[in-house]
């Protein structure tokens, strides 16, 4: 079960050296909806337009992964410098190799479309209801303090405004001059409210998460207890990925 009232959760990175296994632990706090907003209106791919018929594209994620390593790190396990623990180093965290920060967050930030049961193994169904509240099931894998935990998501049926809205949402961009010549930057904005909007609106209920011991449902509050950015993702899935299975020959 994924635990939404844990105030720390960790990451654990297991490397080889020679013939010795590391086993380092990343502790994190756990973001706010604030942090989450930040953080994602940054983390962006960049475009350049250069003259009339060249672009240029590139990942400029980095930079944002390490702040967002840095803001939310509490402490770190399993690491020595000069055969001292490194919580003893006043700047421990510039002592934490970047490699490492980027596949913390890498593991942090998981959060994958899970399909549960193959089309191949799906028992037939009498009939679509159209009346059925739950338009759209998903499961989702992430992980938790080292634990792989699966979560569903029951969505109600969107209306076409809704498609439209997450259309404009995901194609959105920005042309802005440079004070270079000929050069001028593309940019695709990301602003996480409008995506927690829609969440609220077109979830039914989820499985998989508890809080202080308690299915999460039980709480009169449960939507604004979900993940942010569990919110983002299964919101863009839900909208992105196919109904629909083509049979084979058809």
């Amino acid at each position: 079960m994924y635990d939404v009232s844990l105030k720390e959760c960790f990451f654990t990175l297991r490397l080889l050296r020679g013939d010795k296994k590391f086993i380092l632990k990343h502790v994190f706090r756990l973001p706010s909806f604030k942090d989450w907003y930040e953080y994602l209106k940054q983390r962006k791919f960049m475009g350049l337009s250069r003259g009339k018929d060249t672009y240029e594209f590139a990942n400029v994620m980095q930079d944002e992964d390490l702040a967002f390593w840095d803001s939310l790190i509490i402490r770190v396990e399993g690491y020595t410098s000069h055969k001292k623990d490194i919580s003893e180093i006043e700047d421990w965290k510039g002592k934490v190799p970047v490699d490492h920060k980027l596949e913390a967050m890498s593991g942090f930030v998981l959060f994958n479309r899970h399909e549960a049961v193959s089309a191949s193994e799906a028992v037939e169904g009498d009939g679509f209801d159209v009346d059925d509240e739950i338009g759209r099931e998903l499961e989702f894998i992430t992980v938790q303090n080292g634990e792989e935990i699966f979560l569903k998501f029951f969505f109600g049926r969107p209306e076409t405004t809704d498609y439209v809205r997450f259309n404009r949402l995901i194609s959105k961009m920005q042309l802005v001059r440079t004070k270079q010549k000929n050069v001028q930057e593309m940019r695709v904005p990301s602003d996480v409210r409008p995506f927690v909007e829609m969440f609220d609106k077109l979830i039914v209920k989820v499985e998989g998460y508890v809080s202080e011991g308690k299915d999460l449902m039980k709480d009169e509050a449960w939507k604004s207890k979900i993940d942010t950015y569990h919110k983002k993702e299964a919101i863009r899935e839900m909208f992105s990925s196919s109904l629909l299975e083509d049979e084979e020959g058809n």
